[in-house]
């Protein structure tokens, strides 16, 4: 067997990476749901019934959009930069991306009583 890490061009050499905008937008709607506090993120599309969040990634650099559904009561200001601060640092993780900002529209909030009957609802 021939070792092929003395032949290999260098990184930069060997291509590009491309990772797709709708990638990064799963990425970051799932980075959302790990903060406690957030019931529900939706991916942004053109159906009413579609998910509610966007990426948009020029080159090394991504900005996000997220609809999220939270837990009543709960401080919007804290928990939002919260939601901000995660999915930065993971989309920025998993994919080497860096964030540009994070948008976040809270469509709604849900009594923790009403959260705790039906549980964490996911969207794919």
């Amino acid at each position: 067997m021939t070792d092929t890490r003395a032949t290999a061009a260098p990184p930069g050499q060997r291509g590009r990476t491309i990772i797709p905008d709708q990638v990064v937008s799963r990425v970051a709607a799932r980075a959302a749901r790990e903060v406690d506090g957030v019931l529900e993120v939706r991916r942004r599309g053109a159906v009413p019934w579609s998910e509610r969040t966007s990426a948009n990634v020029d080159g090394g650099l991504a900005t996000l959009a997220l609809d999220v559904t939270v837990a009543y009561p709960a401080p919007l200001r804290t928990l939002t930069e919260r939601i901000r601060r995660h999915v930065a640092a993971r989309v920025h993780q998993l994919t080497g991306l860096a964030i540009g900002h994070v948008d976040i529209d809270v469509t709604a909030m849900v009594p923790a009583q009403r959260a705790g009957e039906t549980g964490r609802r996911e969207s794919r």
